[in-house]
């Protein structure tokens, strides 16, 4: 039995991807307003009143906005760390289960999903691996460098939503003062379209089908740059034919069969 996600949108004004199977369907991020949520779960043929979960990644505005009035309205779980537990409590009243820990497996239905932590300048930040009969998926969307270890838990997907941020001569040269450009650039910040293609070539195997490039920067980024830059870094590597999407925040994405 296979499984399906779908990335309801990603980017600065909203994260949020769908994974759902035959039983259960869960959100990682809820970045968007209730509403807006809603109608993209509607685009996409689901209906928010069979959301299970809702996993949190950490507590930027951009991955949490809806995640309050969602539980109120259909009741899902809103899991997250505990430092994200502690800190969207005390700001935003936003009340999470502090279940999640790196390398904790969360079951839910037929589907096993496992945090892991990645360097961004918040409290925690996790990705997730996310399987089901085989099936594997991995999710990281904030993240300013890859580590050796992040690289082997990327290693066999099926299919990889990876943050492909900016282009660093847009960065530079744009309108962002220095030092939001110095936290983007920086371990702790946002992997450029460089980083995440060099990271994509090195971590597919065989079994690698789809990649979505994810949170592309509106003001430093084009999908044409981004696309561009992981097609150069996977021809050195394969001759293989790997579907590569650059998500939209405005949009949501093909529905993915993994």
């Amino acid at each position: 039995m296979s499984f399906q996600f779908c990335v309801l949108g990603s980017g600065s004004s909203g994260n949020s991807v769908a994974i759902w199977d035959d039983e259960t369907l869960f959100l990682v991020d809820a970045g968007f307003s209730c509403k807006e949520t809603v109608r993209r779960l509607d685009l996409a043929g689901l209906d928010a009143n069979d959301l299970d979960t809702i996993f949190i990644s950490h507590e930027h505005s951009d991955h949490i906005n809806g995640a309050r009035v969602l539980n109120k309205r259909f009741s899902p779980r809103v899991l997250s760390t505990e430092p994200v537990h502690e800190w969207l409590d005390l700001k935003y009243a936003v009340i999470t289960e502090p279940e999640l820990e790196p390398g904790k497996v969360q079951k839910i239905g037929n589907f096993k999903v496992t945090p892991f932590e990645v360097p961004h300048d918040v409290s925690q930040t996790v990705g997730f691996k996310i399987q089901n009969n085989g099936r594997k998926l991995i999710i990281a969307t904030d993240l300013g460098h890859v580590t050796a270890r992040l690289r082997q838990k990327f290693m066999d997907a099926d299919a990889l939503v990876l943050e492909s941020n900016h282009d660093v001569q847009m960065l530079k040269d744009g309108k962002y003062p220095y030092f939001l450009k110095k936290r983007i650039l920086g371990k702790q910040g946002h992997l450029s379209n460089e980083q995440s293609a060099e990271v994509i070539a090195n971590v597919i195997t065989e079994k690698t089908k789809h990649i979505l490039l994810a949170h592309l920067s509106q003001d430093n980024n084009v999908p044409e740059k981004a696309l561009a830059e992981s097609k150069k870094e996977l021809k050195k590597v394969t001759g293989r034919r790997i579907e590569i999407i650059p998500a939209s925040q405005f949009e949501i994405s093909k529905i993915i069969n993994v």
